[in-house]
């Protein structure tokens, strides 16, 4: 009788190892025999790359020491007799710096080795002005009768409408626009060279 047990229990193993693990041994023979799918690697290709250099900011800074200003205040109380005018001279320093605010927006076009530029895009303005160490000279009057009495009270007034005059003036001179412009694109010009570039103003 334990015999036939023995019989039947290597017969059902017999039936799970053939069920089992032959099934999975074929399929892998089949799969080496006839090929599968499966990542063995990646390649890539680049093409040519195409640099174009974009603006920095580059700017011009102008220090001017020893500012001569004037301010002046008139009295018209004539209840008293005091009438005429108070000037008071002050020396100061005096700095700004020119140009452009976003030099990121200026357009490219890169044709081959060469950089195109429109010149009109280039903008140059003011980026900072800073009046400072003001200095008194002097204060002076147009007349023995002209009392000079309340000059602190137009004192700050005149040194804001200073720093705007300045800043005014500084606008107004081409000069200084025009070769702050060219700096700028003379920068421009130095980056491409070193890049093997060349640059074209349109």
């Amino acid at each position: 009788m334990k015999t036939f047990f023995k019989a039947v229990g290597v017969i059902i193993g017999l039936f799970f190892f053939v069920g089992c693990v032959l099934p999975n041994s074929i399929a892998n023979i089949i799969k080496d025999e006839l090929g599968g799918t499966e990542l063995s690697n990646v390649y890539i290709s680049t093409g040519e790359e195409t640099i174009i250099p974009r603006f920095d900011i580059v700017s011009q800074e102008y220090h001017q020491i020893n500012n001569l200003g004037r301010i002046s205040a008139e009295k018209f109380e004539w209840w008293r007799l005091n009438i005429g005018e108070v000037h008071v001279h002050i020396e100061y320093d005096s700095s700004f710096r020119l140009g452009v605010r976003r030099p990121d927006l200026i357009p490219l076009e890169r044709i081959g080795d060469t950089i195109y530029v429109n010149e009109a895009d280039i903008n140059v303005e003011l980026l900072y002005v800073k009046i400072y160490n003001y200095r008194y000279i002097d204060t002076c009057k147009s007349n023995v009768f002209v009392i000079n009495n309340n000059s602190e009270e137009f004192l700050f007034d005149a040194l804001n409408q200073i720093e705007r005059e300045f800043e005014e003036n500084i606008t107004n001179n081409q000069r200084n626009l025009d070769s702050a412009k060219l700096n700028f694109m003379m920068n421009y010009e130095n980056l491409c060279r070193a890049l093997g570039l060349n640059v074209v103003w349109r």
